[in-house]
């Protein structure tokens, strides 16, 4: 089983609140997977025990909102955990119209009313299907600044997780297979892909499917695979081997695009002491803009950093943010949006080596980075 190399690395897995999210209108959108650390801002102030409160005996302003969207059918499990004083725990679901106009009403569909109290936890396991829309609303004591910490859990359903979409080009059974599968590195569920393959007149070519055979008379040495799916990272394997075994599988591990998921832009270059691409960018140039074009959802930064002394910083710094300009104006005339782009330049402040020693940690210090800030 192989495991590819993609694109951007680096996964944001937890979050720290820094907004107001008291309202059911500013409620913070989640993925149900993950960590959260977050916190009560102290409202004052309280509100009739009607709608959704009608149980709650002093409801508050005092309130977190969070809101999240199943994207595949399963079992998610929230624990909720606080070392402080009493929470309330209510999780709403969506049915038709607007949860946060229809507060009042006494016919919202109520998943879970819990107190949490002070040294305990509470874990509470939900089914969903796809596009299930949910909210959860969180009250603490008027005035009460204290954090709550969740975690989410997802578990595919059984059926989800076996479904695959098949291409089989086999011509000839008494011949050598080459398998090929496209995965989710987190839930391991298979992946609906674009997959080109380079290597031999055998397989050249471009195919469609998360579980690819076909008939290849002889090992090749290197060929490429690249793979790319909306939603997810791209991956690409060069001067790769193809091999062909008949209990063998290539497996592509695809991870699923995360904000603030960030890596470096290998073999993008550019002429000494200058903002010009060099033309051997333009291969990684052109997978980004593809990449980009297959996820109209994704917003991007582009960082540049330089290796320069600390007596040119002014200097590393234009340059820097003339070099991430170029990789954005490259990406636009590409046809992605420009309001999805935007270029930082850091110059000399964030090396990989503080005191590089060697040309290769000097190239290392030279590098364009893209940040993922929005999904």
């Amino acid at each position: 089983m192989r495991y590819c190399v993609v694109l951007f690395f680096v996964p944001f897995f937890s979050f720290s609140q820094q907004k107001d999210y008291s309202t059911c209108e500013n409620a913070l959108d989640l993925s149900p997977t993950g960590s959260y650390s977050l916190s009560f801002t102290g409202k004052k102030g309280l509100i009739p025990s009607e709608g959704v409160y009608q149980h709650i005996s002093t409801p508050t302003k005092n309130q977190i909102w969070l809101h999240f969207t199943s994207v595949n059918k399963g079992n998610l499990t929230i624990t909720f955990s606080k070392n402080q004083s009493l929470v309330e725990v209510l999780i709403l679901k969506e049915k038709q119209g607007n949860i946060c106009s229809e507060l009042k009403e006494l016919n919202l569909q109520v998943l879970l009313e819990k107190s949490i109290d002070s040294m305990q936890s509470l874990s509470t396991q939900i089914n969903v299907d796809v596009n299930e829309q949910f909210y959860i609303l969180l009250i603490a004591k008027e005035k009460v600044r204290q954090e709550i910490n969740t975690v989410f859990s997802f578990e595919l359903d059984e059926t989800e997780l076996n479904k695959t979409w098949p291409l089989n080009l086999v011509y000839n059974e008494n011949l050598q297979i080459y398998s090929l599968v496209v995965r989710d590195q987190v839930n391991k569920k298979a992946v609906e892909a674009r997959i080109l393959l380079q290597g031999s007149t055998e397989i050249n070519g471009i195919y469609r499917g998360s579980d690819v055979e076909m008939n290849l008379l002889k090992k090749i040495k290197t060929g490429t695979i690249r793979v790319d799916a909306e939603g997810y990272l791209s991956s690409d394997l060069n001067n790769t081997p193809i091999p062909i075994n008949s209990t063998f599988k290539d497996t592509i591990w695809l991870k699923p695009i995360k904000e603030g998921m960030i890596s470096g832009l290998d073999d993008v270059y550019f002429a000494a002491g200058l903002a010009t691409i060099l033309e051997e960018s333009y291969p990684k140039l052109k997978r980004l803009r593809d990449f980009l074009i297959l996820n109209p959802n994704t917003y991007i930064e582009v960082h540049g950093h330089v290796n320069e002394d600390n007596d040119k910083n002014l200097v590393s710094m234009k340059l820097s943010k003339k070099r991430a300009q170029r990789v954005v104006d490259y990406l636009i005339e590409g046809g992605v949006e420009e309001k999805r782009l935007k270029a930082i330049g850091f110059g000399n402040t964030k090396p990989i080596y503080k005191n590089p020693q060697s040309e290769e940690e000097k190239e290392a210090n030279r590098r364009v980075e893209i940040l993922i800030i929005s999904n």
